[in-house]
Order: C-alpha cells, then structure tokens, then sequence
C-alpha cells in the first residue's frame, strides 16, 4: 500500500480519527493495521500488508471551528525490492518511503468536502545502483454525501513523479486517479465496512504503467 489505510482515509474524512484496527482487501493484497489515539488530536498508525510492506505513521488534526479542520501525518514505510529480486534474484534489498501529507476538511449539513496534498520519497537500499528512486507528489479533492446510517465518497486524485534512479526515466509521469467508496457510519457488530472502486489512468506512463488500471477494495474497521 502507499499510504494510510484506505479504511482509514475514509473515516477520516466522515470524523474524526477514532481508536481501532482495519482490515482491507484490494486486489489480491490484504492489508491490516491499528489507528491509537496519542492525545485528542494526534494518532499513531501501524500496519502491513501481504505484500511484505510496513509502515509506521504518525498524524495530527485539529478543528479550526465547526466547519473546518487541517490535518498533517507523516509516514516511514519498508518494502521488498520486487524488481531486484524478479530480475536479478537479490532477496532482503528494502525500498524505505517517507509519506507526507498535509488536507484540509470543510463539513456542512450533511456533506463534507477534503482537499489535501501529498510527498513521496521513494529509495531502495542499495548504494551501487539505485533501481526504485523518485519524488512522487499529488494532490486531491474529495466530497462526502452523508445518509441516515451510510456515507459515499468521490476522490479525484493528480499524480506526478519524478524519477531519480539509475533506470532513465523508469519511475516517473503523471497520471489521474478516481475513486468512489460506500461504507456505513454506524457499526455492524462493531465494525465499520466499506467497498470501493477505482481508475488509475497515466497519461502516458506512470511508473511503469501505460494503461489505465481498475480496481476493487472492501474493508472494516474494528472500533476499540
């Protein structure tokens, strides 16, 4: 995964950050994590996922009055280097990711709306050649219609990233990505679920990618 759990991200959106353990499937990726409160207005994150990536996060928010609210949260992630090890056969090279994001929320009567920005530095662990190494940025908008029990979303995302390696211009290009979610406000014996669906389209080539891409997420959180 590249940032905060998607279970999460929703949440957040909807509330405030709250106490809890997610779990969430894409693809054929499941990802699990803990969200703990530090104080009222700041959180630790941490989590994993079958794709032999971890991550620890730390964020913070705070409500300007009732209608606005800024957020900040910072994350250092671990991964295995999947190209050196498909293409070379080196096992245990680590890719480490600084993730930072900085949003601001605007909630009315029965809608919200979230603009946020995002930096992505990716590094691989090796010092003779350096395959997975760029500067990823993007920004959002998103919008949340609330219902009596439920909540629906709708992200657009802007993707660029500028590739440092010694792989000439493997890890770079834009893209856009757009995503719907559906998930419930109230708990079903204690868990909060939601689905979602999205495109990840380059334009061009994004990181490898040439063609847009769709896929699926469903997931719960398990309120403390």
């Amino acid at each position: 995964m590249k940032t905060i759990s998607l279970t999460c991200s929703a949440m957040m959106l909807c509330t405030s950050a709250i106490a809890g353990m997610d779990l969430s499937i894409e693809k054929d990726v499941v990802e699990i994590s803990v969200t703990a409160s530090v104080t009222d207005n700041s959180y630790l994150y941490i989590g994993g996922d079958s794709d032999s990536w971890v991550a620890l996060g730390v964020g913070y928010y705070a409500y300007i009055d009732r209608n606005w609210k800024l957020a900040s949260y910072y994350e250092y992630g671990l991964k295995d280097d999947w190209l050196l090890e498909e293409l070379a056969g080196i096992d245990g090279v680590k890719t480490n990711t600084h993730f930072v994001e900085l949003s601001a929320t605007r909630f009315w009567d029965g809608y919200s709306a979230k603009v946020g920005v995002t930096s992505e530095f990716v590094r691989n662990g090796f010092t003779w050649i350096t395959v997975d190494d760029a500067n990823k940025y993007s920004t959002y908008f998103a919008v949340a219609k609330y219902f009596q029990h439920t909540y629906l979303t709708s992200r657009f995302e802007y993707h660029y990233a500028k590739d440092k390696s010694d792989m000439v211009d493997f890890n770079q290009g834009q893209a856009g990505e757009w995503e719907i979610s559906l998930g419930t406000m109230r708990p079903i014996w204690r868990v909060y679920p939601y689905a979602k669906v999205s495109a990840f389209s380059p334009n061009g080539t994004y990181y490898g990618m040439n063609s847009t891409e769709y896929s699926w997420g469903v997931g719960g959180r398990l309120s403390f």
